[in-house]
């Protein structure tokens, strides 16, 4: 739906500009960097057009590359499963292992809690 109302659009807006055009067929005279050029003005209005075209594929297209570029550079830095599995595992163990240092220290500190009472 979104790619219909863009083409309709463009559509509208290019009747627009060759209506524009064929109600301005002039002659004009074009100074190019001290040159003057005479030329029909609705052949200046779409050399304009074209310009300013190529000029916004080309802003467009570096925006294009710059986003591919980082694209990449996140897939080739993301995690692979079998790694993800390894990282996993090792939390666990540690994760054990924590438990595990707990557990002494808690039973460490409840058999020296009584000695300390018993001192007072």
């Amino acid at each position: 739906m979104k790619k219909q109302s863009t083409t309709i659009a463009s559509i509208v807006i290019l009747i627009i500009i060759a209506i524009f055009a064929l109600l301005n067929t002039a002659t004009v005279v074009v100074n190019l960097f001290g040159a003057q050029v005479k030329m029909p003005l609705v052949l200046l209005i779409f050399i304009c057009l074209l310009i300013g075209a190529i000029i916004i594929y080309l802003l467009s297209f570096s925006n294009h590359l710059k986003t591919n570029k980082q694209l990449k550079e996140l897939q080739s830095s993301r995690v692979s499963k079998d790694e993800l599995k390894k990282y996993q595992k090792k939390i666990d163990q540690l994760q054990k292992e924590n438990t595990q240092l707990k557990q002494q220290l808690k039973s460490k500190t409840t058999v020296e809690k009584p000695q300390d009472s018993s001192t007072n």
